[in-house]
């Protein structure tokens, strides 16, 4: 089966991964309403383009997905308070990475893409207000049952164009044993949560790295799904509680 993890292989001349994220099935988000939310852009001669979302850790740090992350720190930004990709909104601001790190056991060649999480260092803090903030990370918890909002600026439809404006959708979160009933155990471990709301709803290329809060809390950081998007599979996240020491230990306190 075909995952959808590839970052944007047909915007930019570098691809990161075998695999892809958007959102499909829907609707536009107000702006302001996930603050929590950067845009992961990478340079590409003389312009930058939108591969991946990400999640405000702390005023210094940046967490997404380990598969949007490759080459050097230097071509690689986040712009938070974003709503439109392309307009300059209001309270919109620019960082630029210092370094990053992807998780030490991240393995882009196995399935299930385990451990795909990474924290990005900014070169300057961010200040944060109602357009710009962090987003408290999960550290324990199953959320089984539980409807959660996912966001980002990821394609429409399978094959389809991006969105420009953020899109917003509710989904369930599954139980790790029912997850691993539907991808089966050689692609879903303890460092996965899965969420499913049927046929027609799902992230998909471009969502990777963004989040999916339940509640006020992160418990999900976009991964990889069916490379179609919106099929009959759940979409499949990294777990943040179980990586919550090594992001302390990466990142410091939120």
């Amino acid at each position: 089966m075909k995952l959808f993890a590839a970052v944007f292989c047909a915007l930019l001349a570098v691809c990161v991964a075998e695999v892809s994220q958007r959102i499909v099935g829907g609707t536009t988000a107000t702006y302001g309403e996930h603050p929590y939310i950067c845009s992961l852009q990478r340079q590409s001669g003389s312009s930058w383009y939108h591969i991946c979302g990400s999640v405000i850790w702390n005023n210094n740090n940046v967490v997404t997905a380990a598969h949007c992350l490759s080459g050097s720190a230097n071509s690689l930004r986040v712009v938070c308070g974003l709503h439109r990709i392309s307009n300059t909104d209001s309270y919109q601001v620019t960082r630029y990475l210092s370094s990053y790190t992807n998780h030490p056991s991240y393995n882009g060649n196995a399935n299930g893409f385990p451990n795909d999480i990474a924290v990005m260092r900014l070169s300057s803090a961010l200040s944060f207000n109602n357009y710009v903030n962090k987003i408290t990370f999960a550290t324990s918890g199953t959320f089984a049952g539980q409807s959660c909002k996912l966001s980002g600026w990821g394609r429409l439809v399978g094959g389809g164009a991006t969105a420009n404006t953020l899109q917003k959708v509710n989904m369930t979160a599954l139980s790790h044993s029912e997850c691993v009933s539907r991808w089966g155990s050689s692609y879903i471990n303890s460092g996965h949560i899965c969420f499913y709301e049927g046929s027609g709803t799902s992230a998909c290329n471009g969502d990777s790295g963004g989040p999916v809060r339940c509640g006020s809390t992160l418990t999900g950081v976009t991964s990889w799904g069916q490379s179609t998007c919106g099929g009959t599979y759940p979409s499949v996240y990294t777990r943040v509680s179980y990586f919550n020491s090594w992001l302390v230990s990466q990142a410091g306190s939120q």
